[in-house]
């Protein structure tokens, strides 16, 4: 049980990034930025000051620039969330009374992390949050009180609630979107391994009939080998014994046999081993054309 929680908890899977969503993370960012700004601007939310969302919203657009030109997207949105990070302290310490709306803004971090980093770096953005939210307790307790009163105005508090909607269905857009790309990615390499385990077979099919095909030829010429090996030792050797014996009677002057006879005993012999030579030639030429 233990393994399985540690194996569910700290395994990365390594899921693809994919730097066109990295990108458009950004971008969200950013906009959304500038709605809080425009918020501000127009209803005081209660929840920052103009002071602190211009400054924001300004470092978001030039981050936005150099992903634009083609700095890496994975560390713009990394100093992105950092920059951010650093804006929700600003405002707390600011204004202590608005506790409990960065408590529930910073759960976005985490969820954006994982577009810009994976699994682990995830992890710790969540470890860094749960621990700056004991340390912001701990912080307003000390300075407001173990409770506050907040006046919660509708139109301020309603335009803050549209915009952390739209932050965290864009965050899990964004997590679907990624996971969607690796997954089509993933189908697609298997699409290619299917393609190529069928083209292995087929040349796998086309291996064996070679082979089938080259081990018939060897077996033919092995049967030629055994005939030639036969002509060699019986046809051919034949004739020249018969050729070599004539020869011998020749030699010998006390033999009784005539020149003529030995002669006719020659031309026979000889006759046959060139035919049986004619024969091997003829089956050599056969074997070529083959």
């Amino acid at each position: 049980m233990q393994e399985r929680l540690k194996d569910w908890l700290l395994k990365d899977y390594k899921v693809p990034k994919s730097e066109g969503v990295q990108f458009i993370t950004i971008l969200i960012l950013t906009i959304l930025t500038g709605l809080l700004a425009l918020g501000e601007y127009i209803v005081d939310l209660k929840a920052t000051s103009m002071p602190l969302i211009i400054p924001l919203l300004v470092v978001n657009i030039l981050l936005l620039i150099l992903a634009k030109r083609g700095v890496n997207t994975r560390l713009i949105g990394n100093l992105q969330l950092a920059v951010l990070y650093l804006m929700f302290q600003v405002s707390f310490f600011m204004l202590p009374g608005v506790f409990h709306v960065f408590i529930y803004w910073m759960v976005s971090i985490p969820l954006l992390a994982f577009i810009f980093g994976n699994l682990r770096t995830s992890h710790i953005w969540l470890v860094v949050i749960l621990a700056t939210i004991c340390i912001d307790t701990v912080y307003g307790t000390q300075s407001v009180g173990s409770s506050y009163e907040a006046s919660i105005p509708y139109l301020p508090y309603a335009f803050a609630g549209i915009i952390f909607t739209i932050t965290l269905v864009a965050c899990f857009s964004l997590l679907y979107n990624l996971l969607g790309r690796s997954y089509s990615r993933l189908r697609s390499k298997n699409r290619e391994v299917v393609e190529l385990i069928s083209q292995l077979k087929a040349m796998n099919g086309s291996l064996e009939k070679v082979v089938e095909e080259r081990t018939r030829d060897i077996e033919e010429r092995n049967k030629k080998l055994k005939k030639y090996a036969f002509m060699n030792s019986h046809m051919v050797r034949a004739p020249l014994a018969n050729i070599l014996g004539a020869i011998q009677h020749l030699e010998d002057k006390t033999d009784q046999i005539t020149a003529g006879e030995l002669m006719d005993i020659v031309k026979v012999s000889a006759t046959s081993l060139d035919d049986v030579i004619k024969e091997i030639g003829k089956s050599l030429d056969e074997q070529e054309r083959v």
